[in-house]
């Protein structure tokens, strides 16, 4: 797995590709894999980039998990 920014994971969910989020001290496959293939900017439940991320960090992200969120893509 490669580790990618915030940036590139919030591109990679907007053109509905997968990538993992996890709290930082946590290994890559301990996380959430974010199927993003079911996003869709015009369905009135879809959820939006920062609301998922906000989401996240306010259920996963503790002092022994870790402080914040960190993205990971499958390389090729």
């Amino acid at each position: 797995m490669k580790q990618i920014d915030k940036r590139m994971a919030r591109k990679l969910y907007g053109q509905g590709k997968e990538f993992w989020m996890t709290a930082c001290n946590m290994r890559p496959e301990c996380g959430l894999l974010v199927n993003a293939k079911v996003y869709d900017p015009n369905h009135y439940l879809s959820i939006k980039f920062d609301d998922l991320y906000n989401n996240f960090c306010y259920y996963n992200c503790d002092n022994e998990r870790g402080r914040y969120p960190r993205f990971y893509m499958e390389e090729d």
